[in-house]
């Protein structure tokens, strides 16, 4: 390569030698004109007298034609425009083609050595120029001719296919695609664009980013992707997931694309059966290689939730209420800033709210006055104690007597044990009923009923008024019946449910 380099002569200051002749005019004007201030005082001193003299006595006897002054002041001026306008360079040249000319063989070495040491470090090896063959020889130019240092990394490394000198984009660091400067900046302005509205105050990436010009190897140039690939590109990653109101153990790893198993996998030791609210957990999301934050400035009408006024009424019981006046919100005008992370929102800065319409207050009365034992309280006690030995719903007959779609449940025990009212209420029936054998239905008077049968005596009668807990009946086995036991049932709105809800 030393020997291929030609720029001893260029960085030794020594005049070089050409065969071309404007260069060599070149180079003689130079050097005269070097000079010229060390003999041109000693020419007048001696000469300049007489041939001042000599010249006007010329121009006075035969008065040349005024064309020869326009051409000599054309000669001068031009000499002088070209003069101005061009300049001794170094000419490059690469594999014998020449490819421009640089401003002094400085230039050129320091693009050479660019490009031995970068090309070094793409390829991991001492590269030397292996596909270039690099010789400079000096030439004249126009200034504007010249090219730029850049400009000739460019075209040496276009000269092999092993490196490339080209624009690489950066994302924390990574390099993940390359183009032209252009092209990257384009589709960096596409992705924020994406997320761009009339609204938006700003948007930006959340990343470092950096468009820089290196020499790369040709086959990391091959394997980057499409700049707008590369932009969209997700890596899967554990983050964490903190558990919000109504989650379920399969529904958080579905909403991941993860089965249950590979969820308790990142999260051992947790009970797939029990999650609470803000509980966090590990999860395998797709997480973007370049994330956008966005800022909208939105106005719009929020409710300005009522109040409730509580007051006491003595005319109601104890437990009771009754609306007086129906709370409604009121509406107000807000305008907030947005923040949004690809798209989703992750945060409201409320900036002003100005409440056009005031909220109307709930009033309600609320019962103060003293419950009596025998009103309902609205939940059932187990009327006696014993073995369940039939649930609510389709069974085998019981000896062939009881009926197979059962209405209640069966709680067996001994003859003469008490039935006690499940809940306080009015006896609307007392006495014989079919299979029922001797039986107490109690209204609990809030679309309640319940059922006791198969007594072996009666306690009550219709019309008591009973508390929850009283005593109504004795235990027996009167009617379709097997064996003592109590048949309890209780029915919603004239219908059976099965009393196992509600004790």
């Amino acid at each position: 390569m030393a020997e291929q380099v030609e720029t001893a002569a260029l960085s030794s200051g020594a005049v070089p030698e050409s065969d071309n002749l404007i260069v060599k005019s070149a180079l003689f004007a130079r050097s005269a004109i070097t000079s010229a201030p060390s003999f041109i005082p000693g020419l007048w001193r001696y000469y300049g007298k007489e041939r001042a003299a000599a010249l006007g006595r010329f121009l006075k006897e035969y008065r040349p034609h005024p064309a020869l002054y326009l051409a000599v002041a054309l000669a001068v001026f031009g000499g002088v425009s070209f003069a101005q306008n061009h300049q001794l360079a170094t000419g490059v040249s690469v594999n014998g083609t020449y490819v421009g000319a640089v401003a002094n063989p400085d230039v050129f070495q320091q693009a050479s050595a660019f490009v031995r040491t970068s090309a070094s470090e793409a390829l991991g090896y001492d590269y030397n120029f292996e596909n270039e063959a690099l010789s400079t020889h000096p030439v004249i130019v126009a200034n504007d001719a010249l090219i730029s240092e850049e400009a000739l990394v460019d075209k040496i490394c276009d000269a092999n296919n092993i490196v490339n000198y080209t624009y690489v984009l950066e994302v924390n660091g990574q390099a993940v695609a390359s183009g032209s400067e252009s092209a990257l900046e384009n589709a960096l302005k596409a992705k924020l664009s994406e997320y761009r509205t009339e609204n938006t105050i700003s948007v930006e990436f959340t990343s470092p980013i950096s468009i820089s010009r290196e020499i790369i190897s040709a086959d990391e140039q091959r394997s980057f992707a499409p700049v707008e690939d590369a932009l969209d590109a997700t890596s899967q990653e554990e983050v964490i997931y903190t558990v919000q109101a109504g989650d379920t153990w399969s529904e958080i790893a579905a909403r991941y694309d993860m089965s249950s198993s590979e969820l308790l996998a990142l999260n051992p030791g947790f009970d797939i059966d029990k999650i609470w609210l803000d509980q966090e957990l590990t999860v395998s999301a797709a997480v973007p290689l370049l994330s956008v934050k966005s800022v909208e400035r939105v106005e719009y009408q929020s409710a300005v939730p009522y109040e409730t006024e509580w007051v006491d009424d003595s005319s109601m019981y104890q437990g009771e209420s009754r609306v007086l006046t129906a709370g409604v919100d009121g509406v107000a005008n807000v305008t907030a800033n947005v923040t949004r992370l690809d798209g989703t929102e992750t945060g409201r800065d409320v900036l002003s709210s100005v409440t056009v319409t005031e909220p109307v207050t709930r009033v309600v009365a609320v019962g103060t006055k003293e419950r009596p034992k025998t009103m309902a309280s609205g939940s059932f006690s187990w009327p006696t104690s014993g073995r369940l030995t039939s649930t609510f719903g389709g069974r085998r007959s019981p000896g062939g007597i009881g009926s197979t779609n059962h209405k209640g449940i069966d709680i067996a025990g001994s003859r003469g044990q008490a039935i006690k009212a499940a809940d306080g209420g009015t006896v609307t029936y007392a006495g014989w009923m079919g299979g029922y054998g001797y039986l107490v239905i109690i209204d609990h008077g809030n679309g309640y009923q319940t059922y006791y049968g198969h007594n072996s005596k009666l306690l009550v009668s219709v019309g008591t008024k009973v508390y929850k807990g009283q005593q109504i009946a004795k235990m027996g086995s009167t009617g379709n019946s097997t064996g003592n036991h109590c048949h309890f049932e209780i029915r919603k709105y004239g219908t059976s449910v099965n009393p196992l809800n509600y004790l």
